[in-house]
């Protein structure tokens, strides 16, 4: 047998990659990780945590949430605004950078070995290795896990980039006083509607607030502001008025400080495919496993380092098809789901008032969010509610596919200003 430096050499720290070290490495499987950055790092993410993930993790995770939300306060184009309470928690929140680092720290716990400052930038296939390389380092492996982000040196090395859609997403930590962030602790801010595929999000944080917008790459031009008219509507801004006027919800409101303000590309895969080429695989982001509906991509990050991991383990024991079987579950499983969602949001992006105004009217609507949410019920399940409707729900999400597009089309063109005349 061929030496190697390890069994399985997985590019990326995030959760896919470190879950799928974790996996492995409890079995005894020699894993290395190839981090490009030294954890913990910041990370654009809104860093909600549903049920759903939560359940998929397989251990404890208590000791780094920061705030637990039961109160959703919707607006749509910064109007409309209503709240939705939920008895149960709806998700909980933490810091990427927290995350990360504590799923990183598990796999090192479990036998794993990580490298920082080691960005994969080439990898070679041999009759039974794979030969991964660094700027200043080499490294043989028997098998290689793609865990390296949007733009997946593995994926792309592999072949593995078909059918992907880029989005994007801006945010902001931004501090605020004690008494706002004690009296919405429990409480996310959605704006949604406002531009075709557009949403914008606040999540409490023990010491400040995340505050993001997010929406289709081709309209990055209209992002910043989108930001900009987020945070005075919020009362973070420039102006003086605001619908929701953190300001003037407490007395002694110290001016708001952002501490960071970055962008993050989000992989959106359209279709299904292959999930893996050769001697390697390709796990969350790297793979295009994000939601087009919500932006969220960490739940099927785990999932898929969870499989990943099997998969290797399976394919060291002389498997041949452990590859092939993998990408039939990541198919079968998450882009079934994700391709359900991608029909909720054509839908939702052609009428998203009459969504907007379903989930303030309709008990049944806004359980039926929550239990998304929390993972009791699938995207797959929503088009059960529709009754004999369900049977047109296909061309229904065809036909509001094809107004979403023109809807984006003509805003890429007319842009916030020109659309406010009309």
């Amino acid at each position: 047998m061929v030496d190697t430096d390890a069994d399985v050499i997985i590019a990326g720290a995030g959760p896919a990659g470190s879950i799928a070290a974790y996996e492995l490495a409890r079995l005894g499987i020699r894993v290395l990780i190839l981090e490009k950055t030294i954890f913990p790092r910041y990370k654009v993410c809104g860093g909600g945590l549903t049920c759903k993930i939560i359940k998929e993790i397989p251990f404890d995770i208590s000791e780094i949430i920061e705030t637990v939300i039961h109160t959703i306060r919707f607006s749509s184009n910064f109007k409309d605004v209503f709240s939705r309470t939920s008895p149960e928690p709806l998700l909980v929140c933490t810091m990427r950078s927290k995350l990360d680092h504590f799923l990183l720290d598990k796999a090192l716990q479990a036998g794993a070995r990580v490298m920082f400052m080691e960005q994969v930038t080439e990898l070679k296939n041999e009759q039974d290795t794979v030969q991964v390389f660094t700027k200043e380092q080499h490294f043989r492996a028997r098998l290689v896990i793609g865990a390296d982000g949007p733009a997946s040196i593995v994926a792309r090395s592999f072949g593995l980039r078909q059918h992907i859609e880029q989005g994007l997403a801006w945010e902001a930590e931004i501090t605020a006083d004690p008494d706002i962030l004690k009296m919405y602790s429990d409480t996310v801010f959605l704006d949604w509607g406002t531009f075709p595929g557009g949403y914008g999000w606040v999540f409490p944080k023990k010491d400040h607030f995340s505050i993001g917008v997010g929406g289709p790459a081709i309209l990055s031009k209209q992002m910043m502001l989108y930001y900009t008219r987020f945070l005075d509507y919020l009362g973070f801004g420039s102006s003086r008025q605001s619908a929701v006027s953190f300001r003037q919800s407490a007395s002694c409101i110290q001016y708001p400080v952002t501490t960071s303000l970055k962008s993050w590309p989000i992989p959106v895969r359209t279709k299904k495919g292959d999930f893996h080429s050769g001697l390697a695989l390709v796990t969350g982001d790297a793979a295009g496993l994000t939601d087009s509906l919500t932006g969220e991509g960490i739940y099927y990050a785990v999932r898929s380092g969870k499989l990943a991991a099997k998969a290797c383990a399976s394919s060291l024991q002389g498997h041949a098809e452990a590859f092939i079987s993998y990408t039939d579950q990541v198919n079968d499983e998450l882009m079934t789901e994700l391709l359900e969602g991608k029909k909720i949001k054509h839908i939702f992006n052609a009428v998203p008032l009459k969504i907007h105004f379903f989930v303030r009217d309709n008990d049944r609507a806004w359980k039926a969010f929550g239990k998304v949410l929390r993972g009791e019920r699938s995207y797959k399940d929503v088009k059960m509610g529709f009754g004999k409707w369900k049977l047109f729900w296909n061309l229904t999400s065809f036909f509001a596919g094809y107004i979403e597009k023109m809807k984006t089309l003509r805003f890429k063109k007319n842009g916030f200003i020109k659309e406010r005349d009309q």
